[in-house]
């Protein structure tokens, strides 16, 4: 069933979309363009995209649609029909939480009981790089609330900051990744 899980998609793909408006807004089609790397390479006038497969598609003009989504999983996939616009459905990035629980590598319940139920939502919703706005909106909490617990995350070097234009996005460290996933390497003791 999808319906509980529906929010977070959602909120993934509008999470996507004001990144890729924010890009086209400074750097226009190049910058927004540029910005699905890697999976996909700018090198006007030709679009790159990490295929399974060598594939040549020509637009004629006929303009290309490009749609986030949350189940895409690490390539984009192109729908080419002769009589429609081409369209590229690429992959968002975000957390797997949403998976079943026999695919996760990480308890989010652990998370919770060791970071609390918040900062442990934050640093799972920070597996996508996001600002504060979007950690609040996505959340469902105040931005007040988003930038202290990311200001925690980042004290611990779980999280890190950056500025980008007018705002500050964060995302996750190698040690949040690796927490995050359940990726850390167990402590060996000395004999």
């Amino acid at each position: 069933m999808i319906a509980p899980d529906w929010t977070e998609a959602a909120a993934t793909v509008d999470s996507d979309r004001g990144a890729r408006a924010r890009a086209l807004c400074r750097g226009g089609v190049d910058g927004m363009l540029n910005s699905l790397r890697p999976a996909l390479r700018w090198e006007p006038p030709v679009l790159y995209v990490d295929y399974p497969q060598d594939r040549e598609l020509r637009l004629g003009g006929r303009g290309l649609r490009l749609i986030p989504s949350h189940f895409c999983w690490r390539r984009p996939i192109a729908l080419a029909d002769p009589g429609l616009p081409p369209v590229l459905v690429y992959p968002v990035e975000h957390s797997t939480a949403w998976a079943p629980a026999t695919t996760r590598s990480c308890h989010p319940q652990a998370l919770s009981t060791l970071l609390g139920r918040t900062r442990a939502r934050i640093l799972a919703a920070l597996d996508a790089p996001a600002t504060t706005g979007e950690l609040a909106r996505r959340l469902r909490v105040s931005a007040p609330s988003a930038s202290e617990h990311v200001s925690a995350l980042r004290e611990a070097n779980l999280a890190r900051s950056r500025r980008d234009g007018g705002s500050v996005v964060h995302a996750l460290t190698p040690l949040g990744t690796a927490l995050l996933h359940g990726e850390l390497a167990p402590l060996r003791l000395p004999h």
